[in-house]
């Protein structure tokens, strides 16, 4: 395990100002108005210039394939924006109604993220907020189709209680936790979301985006208080 923290903390250098460098790659390289593109120019640049922390092509399959269960018009909050990717990924199958809102407490990524959705042209389809979760989650209204957890892991279990009492979930909403595996330090997270009784949990085995490291996602369904 500690050899894996290690591999993984090695590949973190540096990491505060991988944002802007990705929106310059993307701006170079992809082609504007084609999500596909800018997400597979975001992994190429994760592979072969700066690590990105964001979900990846391996978790992201799982991720696209349960906002497409969600519905073309839903309704998706993300708690980590970052470079936009997963962003990206959730919100290039809308349609209608179909929206999504991240929350995003640094300036960096909350700069870049627009910039690089721009380029795939989806500002239509997301907003990016400027903030930390604690001050935004209690501003929002009515409720989402899914919620998507991926910044910091020791926020997970606060958040999702916040999100909770804001009523901001329905029967049936389903929260999806990236990072839940052994190097992240989820098990707070875990714990109280498999045994408050207010979800029925999935868990399904991967990878840390770009690498073999061992990694898990936490898929839950909101049953109701």
């Amino acid at each position: 395990m500690a050899d894996e923290w290690n591999e993984l903390r090695g590949k973190l250098e540096g990491l505060e100002e991988r944002p802007t460098e990705a929106l310059a790659y993307v701006r170079e390289h992809a082609q504007a108005g084609d999500p596909n593109s800018v997400l597979a120019t975001l992994d190429d640049f994760a592979v072969n210039h700066g690590f990105l922390i964001n979900v990846g092509p391996v978790k992201g399959k799982i991720l696209e394939a349960e906002v497409a269960a969600a519905g073309a018009e839903a309704r998706i909050l993300e708690l980590g924006c970052y470079c936009a990717y997963s962003a990206i990924l959730m919100a290039k199958g809308l349609e209608g109604s179909g929206h999504l809102t991240s929350i995003e407490s640094s300036e960096i990524s909350t700069s870049a993220a627009t910039g690089i959705l721009e380029v795939a042209g989806l500002t239509h389809r997301v907003d990016v907020v400027h903030g930390t979760s604690s001050d935004v989650i209690p501003t929002l209204e009515g409720s989402f189709d899914f919620v998507f957890l991926d910044h910091w892991k020791d926020l997970y279990e606060p958040d999702l209680r916040a999100i909770e009492s804001a009523g901001l979930l329905h029967e049936g909403s389903v929260v999806f936790a990236d990072n839940v595996g052994p190097l992240f330090g989820a098990d707070q997270y875990l714990g109280y979301v498999r045994s408050c009784g207010h979800y029925e949990n999935r868990s399904l085995q991967s990878t840390v985006e770009y690498t073999e490291l061992e990694d898990a996602v936490e898929i839950s369904t909101y049953r109701g208080a």
